[in-house]
């Protein structure tokens, strides 16, 4: 009997970490740690869609995306173009000796970083923002929760919890 085992990147927490003058800034030793074990070691980043920061994942995730692409016609044609964006807008950044990227000019641009930045990971996937404006996003976001009394849980619930 074979068994397959995926093992899909899990990215937590948030650090922030100071970019030097040559756009080179250190991933967070744990991302590095999960991204270690996929066949390209480092970082694939593209301007995020939604907000004025960078979306982040492994090569995994985005070999999973493309696999998805050939396999389901579910795709609406505006879903279709979205991810066209992703695949044409992403930049594959290795990992140098000490862990380091370099940020692409066109991302920094985007994201307004200056000299610090800030990854925040969100399971599957992570971002690299600006820290001032991460703030501000999250103070947001933490306030229109609090007005619409948001909570989120694991859907279902496990039986007993209800």
């Amino acid at each position: 009997m074979v068994f397959l085992v995926i093992i899909m990147a899990l990215f937590l927490s948030t650090t922030k970490n100071k970019m030097d003058s040559k756009s080179r800034v250190s991933v967070p030793s744990s991302f590095r740690s999960t991204l270690s074990k996929q066949n390209f070691k480092g970082i694939i980043a593209f301007p995020s869609y939604s907000n004025k920061c960078i979306d982040s994942c492994g090569i995994d995730r985005m070999e999973a995306l493309a696999e998805s692409l050939d396999q389901n016609d579910n795709y609406s044609k505006d879903e279709f173009d979205l991810m066209s964006l992703y695949f044409g807008e992403a930049e594959k950044l290795p990992f140098d000796r000490e862990g380091r990227i370099i940020l692409p000019k066109n991302l920094i641009k985007h994201s307004g970083i200056l000299d610090q930045v800030l990854f925040v990971g969100l399971g599957p996937t992570f971002q690299i923002w600006e820290p001032e404006t991460y703030n501000n996003q999250k103070n947001k976001t933490i306030q229109k929760a609090q007005e619409k009394n948001l909570n989120p849980r694991l859907k279902p619930i496990p039986r007993g919890i209800r």
